[in-house]
């Protein structure tokens, strides 16, 4: 049996932009329980900047790229918060294991992380992963509603989940892409290049090419906020088992753009423009440009897009302006996504003014065995207040704040690495989202 109260050793790895509210929430928490809480990264500028900082929260300034130092670090912890790359979370847990100490991530769970888990669960400790926005927060309320729909006698039939990172359409006046960078560019410019993205419609898997999914993207109503553009995520099968939808029809977990995004996107991606395994042997970002389009400039280009009766591209293409590159772009040796990727930064860069925007989505196909029938969507829409205090900041840091919150009142149940699907985690998580005006708006049909 875990005791709670002899946890009193917190430690959060990194200090980035994810982890501003995961820190003000925790400190905060900490300072009250009478728990020490040490933060540990290169510098805090940023975060002293935009985040209240509890006068008990120590902050470390350490380097987090040697393995022998955060060995050392999590053998003074009983509890490790992780917001390091993902691709770090596996060493980070093998030293939980060798110095008895409980971990927390928002990362998605992998195979090595849930073979270390059999091994965290003979010594009682706890990996719990999947706590953030998504995975996250979707977790949470779609655990709540399928447990809700379940117990008053509904089958799910249609299980529909979808999530984007936006900006406020205020913050967008005059750019059709209606987007701007709140979260890593380069997942952005490289999506659908991880591989097939596979679902369920109406009783057929479907399976498509990870370049494709922009040309097949779905326009959805979200009640209350409209229509959206939404693209297959990678494999939403993945969740047939783990949400118990084994007998669903339609099971599909997608990314939310605003109308139009995608088909815009498409366009890029038919010119090769995110084309990221061979390096460009061009010296001028302009014969770069000619090479992907066969055209001198972007009003060529988009004449001709015109011509073709792509008419309703043009607004984006010209918003680009692809040829004229950014000050100090080098091209040679680059990828084009690379390149891309350098453009964009500046063309959807966030305004000292500008609020970012996460909108989340939960549709319910339900029936029941008398034939009656129900649609049950639940949405989410939170909205930050500039800076880094974005809506990104907050729906990424509150819930793991929150849950390492949970477990320390002896709340959540579970031992080995964990995904937080149970009620006793959703239940009070949500609870706390609530109290910070995190709320699910529901819908019933």
């Amino acid at each position: 049996m875990i005791k709670h109260a002899s946890i009193q050793r917190i430690g959060v790895l990194g200090a980035g932009r994810s982890a501003g509210y995961l820190i003000e929430y925790l400190g905060k928490y900490c300072e009250q329980s009478g728990r020490q809480l040490k933060v540990y990264d290169q510098q805090f500028d940023r975060l002293k900047h935009a985040f209240v900082v509890s006068e008990s929260t120590e902050l470390c300034v350490v380097q987090l790229n040697d393995d022998a130092g955060i060995d050392a670090i999590v053998s003074q912890l009983d509890l490790v918060v992780s917001v390091m790359p993902p691709s770090l979370h596996l060493f980070v847990a093998k030293c939980c294991l060798k110095h008895n100490c409980h971990l927390f991530t928002a990362s998605y769970t992998s195979d090595e992380m849930f073979q270390l888990g059999e091994l965290a669960k003979a010594k009682g400790l706890l990996f719990m992963n999947e706590l953030g926005l998504d995975p996250g927060i979707d977790h949470l309320s779609a655990s709540k509603m399928l447990d809700h729909a379940r117990g008053h006698g509904f089958e799910v039939k249609v299980f529909e989940s979808h999530c984007g990172g936006l900006i406020e359409q205020d913050s967008c006046v005059g750019n059709p892409w209606q987007y701007k960078f709140t979260w890593n560019p380069t997942n952005v410019v490289l999506a659908g290049q991880g591989g097939d993205s596979v679902w369920k419609e109406k009783g057929e898997i479907k399976r498509l090419h990870g370049s494709k999914i922009f040309a097949e993207s779905q326009e959805i109503y979200v009640p209350g906020l409209g229509m959206f553009d939404v693209y297959a995520n990678r494999n939403s099968l993945t969740y047939e088992r783990l949400y118990g939808l084994e007998k669903a029809d339609t099971l599909l977990r997608g990314t939310l753009r605003r109308r139009g995004y995608c088909a815009a996107w498409n366009e890029l991606i038919a010119c090769g423009f995110t084309e990221s395994s061979q390096l460009v042997d061009f010296d001028l970002v302009s014969d770069w440009f000619l090479h992907k389009t066969g055209f001198q400039n972007t009003e060529a280009w988009v004449n001709a897009l015109l011509a073709q009766g792509k008419a309703d591209l043009c607004d984006y293409m010209s918003f680009l302006h692809l040829d004229d590159g950014v000050e100090g772009l080098l091209v040679k040796g680059k990828t084009s996504a690379q390149i891309l990727e350098q453009i964009l930064l500046d063309r959807w860069a966030l305004g000292d003014g500008d609020r970012d925007e996460v909108v989340m989505v939960h549709r319910l196909g339900l029936r029941k065995k008398n034939g009656e029938a129900k649609e049950w969507y639940s949405v989410l829409k939170v909205v930050g207040e500039g800076g880094d205090r974005s809506a990104m900041a907050k729906t990424v840091g509150l819930p793991l704040a929150m849950g390492v919150e949970t477990f320390l009142e002896g709340l959540g149940t579970g031992v080995g690495a964990l995904v937080p699907f149970d009620s006793s985690w959703y239940g009070p998580i949500l609870q706390k989202l609530e109290n910070q005006g995190i709320v699910f708006e529901e819908h019933m049909n």
